[in-house]
């Protein structure tokens, strides 16, 4: 018997947690520019629509269906291909695709949006970005935000679960569905080893702070460059120097204080932050993530955070104590927090050599 996965093929952290999931018997339903592929017992195959997919499928064992995604498809399609298969199915909530067609909150001067509700605002916004193409492309009219939101909650109503990995997630869909039932499970985490060592940082005078995974609008771009920037215009420069792992936007790679390490993987990340005597790590991130796998990454290697007072990533922080949170979603905010943090590392020096 098989299970199948409804996804995007997309990277980031639907591809990371579908790792978890994939197993002999699994198919995998996925969209491309024209048709769709499945790809089950290690091969692919390739149909031209999705009434083409629901016959194959029909003559495979399928006993249950995870939706984890519908970027690149029409709602519609995928609707038809869950009635016709009349097998139990579940979401998953990776991210806010489900309220919002830009995804991530982001609204038209590239600053998050508060969650708006009124989807009169929304439309606007997604015109303005030159996104509403979103609209016509994922379902049949009307192409409106509101009736975007209507489909998805159709989707969830009939789901056998609604599952989100964090309870800030749970939360802000409930802010738009609120009769919806959803679970919280986490995405489960590698096993990682930590590997902080005290004696490097503390001889180390200048503060040295990591910025890990890629680093585009959503993830906090505007606000490094900001924060970059006004390091360079302080009268007194701070003991901080900045470290890289993972890629950046071109704008923040032609800033010359950022020392970039380049892309790496889980099992040498601990090596790499260790070589550079990393004493924090910051998630830059502008919008509420819904789990933020770097952030669990930074804590499980035992290094404190620095993030916004955002989703997941908020969540995780004060849950375990783990680091620090900003509440104003500005380079300038986060300039001041590290300036702090510069300071007291200062002190602690200057107490230890007393």
């Amino acid at each position: 018997m098989y299970t199948l996965l409804i996804h995007h093929n997309g990277g980031g952290g639907v591809s990371q947690f579908l790792k978890t999931r994939k197993h002999t018997f699994t198919i995998e339903c996925m969209p491309l520019a024209r048709g769709y592929w499945l790809l089950f017992q290690a091969k692919k195959e390739r149909y031209l629509t999705m009434k083409a997919i629901v016959q194959r499928l029909r003559r495979l064992p399928i006993q249950h269906i995870e939706v984890h995604h519908v970027w690149g498809f029409r709602i519609n399609e995928i609707q038809a291909l869950l009635e016709e298969l009349s097998v139990p199915y579940d979401v998953f909530l990776h991210d806010y695709y489900g309220v919002c067609p830009a995804v991530f909150f982001l609204n038209d001067h590239n600053r998050y949006c508060e969650m708006e509700k009124d989807p009169l605002v929304c439309q606007r916004c997604l015109e303005n970005q030159h996104k509403s193409k979103r609209l016509l492309t994922f379902g049949p009219p009307p192409h409106t935000v509101e009736a975007w939101r209507a489909s998805f909650n159709l989707l969830f109503q009939r789901a056998s679960l609604i599952i989100a990995p964090s309870e800030s997630t749970k939360q802000a869909y409930l802010t738009y569905f609120p009769v919806l039932s959803i679970a919280v499970q986490p995405h489960p985490l590698p096993s990682i080893k930590k590997s902080v060592h005290k004696q490097s940082i503390r001889r180390n005078q200048t503060l040295h702070v990591a910025v890990i995974g890629s680093i585009y609008q959503h993830k906090g771009e505007a606000v490094l460059l900001e924060l970059l920037n006004r390091m360079e215009q302080a009268t007194a420069p701070l003991p901080l120097s900045i470290y890289s792992y993972g890629s950046l936007a071109p704008a923040l790679s032609e800033k010359r204080m950022i020392h970039e390490r380049g892309t790496y993987e889980i099992d040498n990340l601990a090596d790499l932050l260790l070589e550079d005597a990393i004493d924090l790590i910051c998630i830059p991130s502008i919008v509420p993530e819904t789990f933020s796998y770097t952030t669990h990454e930074a804590m499980l290697l035992g290094y404190p955070v620095l993030a916004f007072n955002l989703g997941a990533q908020a969540e995780a922080i004060k849950t375990n104590r783990a680091g620090w949170l900003v509440e104003s979603t500005t380079g300038e905010a986060l300039y001041k927090k590290l300036k702090e943090l510069c300071e007291a590392k200062q002190k602690e020096l200057e107490s230890e050599l007393t």
